[in-house]
């Protein structure tokens, strides 16, 4: 039997009217944690950032699970790059703090207020948090991160870290 990743990592960004540059970077940093070996790639199952991140982990050989907002609280229809699909039946805001609680680091491209609630739930929670690309807002436990290579060597050394 095949053994599935064991280390989650949240990509978490823009949804609706995701921007092309932000897009194409979630889709790479989805690639970067594809090739990392042991990850498991977790979004929020819904288009933009989410979708990209997915598709790129999906394209670099890499699994993906797309935690939902209950059906009557989706915004946009879920994405088909996930090896597994989980309907939490929350509002947008409660899916997003377990996607923010069950990750054991989270990477954000540019968003809006949904990515920034994620990224604030999981430095509470004592999350490794990296935010690559341009970011408005910056929030204090997060690290700032200024290349896609960075995040890789951050991620690498991560996996490589004896858990606590």
């Amino acid at each position: 039997m095949e053994k599935w990743p064991d280390t989650l990592i949240a990509v978490v960004g823009k949804g609706r009217n995701c921007p092309p540059e932000v897009y194409e970077l979630a889709h790479e940093v989805g690639g970067i944690v594809a090739r990392q070996p042991g990850c498991l790639l977790v979004t929020g199952g819904l288009g933009g950032a989410m979708e990209a991140a997915a598709r790129g982990a999906k394209e670099s050989g890499g699994r993906v699970l797309g935690l939902l907002p209950g059906l009557a609280n989706r915004t946009t229809q879920p994405h088909a790059e996930v090896d597994l699909r989980l309907d939490t039946g929350l509002t947008a805001n409660g899916r997003n703090i377990v996607l923010a609680s069950v990750a054991h680091a989270m990477v954000a491209v540019p968003g809006s207020h949904g990515a920034l609630q994620e990224m604030i739930v999981a430095v509470d929670a004592g999350t490794t948090v990296w935010a690559v690309g341009e970011h408005t807002t910056r929030l204090p436990g997060v690290d700032y991160l200024g290349s896609t290579d960075e995040l890789a060597a951050r991620l690498t050394a991560f996996r490589a870290a004896p858990s606590p």
